[in-house]
């Protein structure tokens, strides 16, 4: 069975959140997993479910995180991309890389696109044009954010003789596989590499593009350890998460509700209006109006 090397990020933060409801076509949430972006100050960022889709409204600079939560009693690997860019090595995305470590009824915080063990790039929304995989040269995939996850594999409990003999075997195999599988991670990575020849070329449109997209931030601390994680399913992914984003501008040219409809009051209301349409005003009175008390018959007693 083939094995990975997984990235555990040593802060964790342990959720306990009831699993939420699967939507239909793309999911944010399918009851067992869920992904959602985080604000600078630890809130969920503001989302709407549109057609199958969970969108999330951003601002142009400002800066989110990817939190993915684990509602299962098993660890799951989970892979990242950000506009079509794997989160930890900045190329092409694929569910067959290497992912982040989640532990059972628990969650992670993903801060940016990782440039060392160490650090990261902070994730910040930013124009089409200034983000990373424009800069890349492919922003075909700008808009949306994707998780492949992994459950790791069960291996029952082995006795004590086989248990002693696999030690033995690990002890004298080479240890040069994790160096030759770990993704090249400099410790001077700071800002993104040129864009390969012909993928410049083939997306000159970036430019043109309104919206949002995210940008290689700031470097910011974010320790990183790698550890051993055997998939269940090494080619095939247990769930893909997705969420897409936009600026304002962007989801109410899709005709997503982002603000809740004005109350009005009922003589506003065109068919209030209408089935309260008199046919004649009601005139001024130009009389006296006389008391309650009054008697018009008393002149009649003489």
């Amino acid at each position: 069975m083939l094995k990975s090397l997984a990235f555990v990020m040593l802060l964790t933060v342990a959720a306990c959140a009831a699993p939420q409801p699967a939507l239909a076509g793309e999911r944010a949430a399918d009851g067992g997993y869920e992904v959602e972006l985080i604000g600078e100050h630890g809130q969920s960022l503001r989302t709407f479910d549109f057609r199958g889709r969970t969108w999330v409204m951003g601002r142009e600079g400002e800066r989110y995180r990817i939190r993915v939560t684990n509602h299962s009693s098993r660890r799951i690997e989970a892979v990242i991309s950000v506009d079509g860019r794997d989160a930890i090595d900045g190329k092409p995305g694929r569910a067959d890389k290497p992912g982040y470590l989640v532990q059972p009824w628990g969650s992670v915080t993903i801060e940016g696109f990782r440039v060392s063990m160490q650090d990261v790039a902070t994730f910040r929304f930013a124009s089409v044009p200034d983000s990373y995989a424009a800069q890349m040269g492919s922003a075909r995939d700008v808009g949306v954010v994707g998780v492949a996850v992994f459950q790791e594999r069960y291996v029952p409990p082995q006795p004590a003789e086989y248990r002693h003999r696999e030690q033995s075997e690990e002890r004298g195999a080479p240890r040069d596989e994790a160096k030759k599988s770990a993704p090249s991670t400099s410790a001077g990575a700071g800002a993104p590499a040129a864009a390969p020849r012909g993928e410049a070329a083939g997306d000159r449109r970036a430019a043109d593009r309104p919206g949002l997209g995210t940008q290689f931030g700031e470097r910011r601390n974010a320790p990183a350890v790698q550890v051993q994680f055997e998939r269940a399913r090494p080619n095939r992914p247990d769930s893909i998460l997705a969420l897409r984003y936009n600026d304002r501008q962007g989801l109410v040219s899709m005709g997503i509700q982002v603000d809740p409809p004005r109350p009005q009051h009922p003589w506003h209301d065109e068919q209030y209006r209408r089935e309260t349409a008199r046919p004649f005003v009601d005139q001024p009175r130009t009389f006296a109006q006389p008391p309650s008390n009054w008697d018009d018959c008393q002149p009649c007693d003489e």
